[in-house]
This record gives structure tokens, C-alpha cells and sequence, in this order.
């Protein structure tokens, strides 16, 4: 992964936290263990949210028509 690839997962992942209403810590922790967790658009202009398996990657987004959807565990690189 470059380092722009990782910034831009990161910045997702803090879109996703705080949509959520909470800090990343906060958001990891109380969606670590569920079935469906939020993922975010990869896309850089799109910040559609939805829930989805905690190991999507390429999720569809209903805003951008593309598989561009990814879960916030994989974001974090938990998954």
C-alpha cells in the first residue's frame, strides 16, 4: 500500500467515525465483533455509508454505481 492509499483509508475511516458520531477508538470498539459493521465509499468525493460484512471490500455504493464500498474493521486493518 502506498502511503496516499494509507492516508486515504485513514481520513475514510475518520469520515466513518465521526458520521457515526464517535472517535475512532470509540467506533472500532463497539463495532469490532458485530456481523454487519458501517464501511464508507472509497471514492474521494463520495461519503455514502452503509452497514455491511466486516470484510467487504468492494461494496456496492448507491451513490457512485461502483463497488467502491469498504468496512471500517478492514479500513483499520483488522480484518
Amino acid at each position: 500500500m502506498t502511503p496516499q492509499e494509507a492516508n486515504q483509508e485513514a481520513s475514510k475511516l475518520d469520515a466513518l467515525a465521526w458520521e457515526w458520531g464517535m472517535t475512532v477508538p470509540q467506533f472500532l470498539d463497539t463495532y469490532a465483533l458485530d456481523e454487519a459493521v458501517p464501511g464508507i465509499c472509497m471514492n474521494p468525493d463520495c461519503l455514502y455509508t452503509a452497514r455491511v460484512e466486516p470484510d467487504q471490500e468492494e461494496g456496492w455504493c448507491q451513490v457512485c454505481c461502483t463497488s467502491s464500498v469498504r468496512s471500517a474493521l478492514v479500513l483499520a486493518g483488522l480484518i
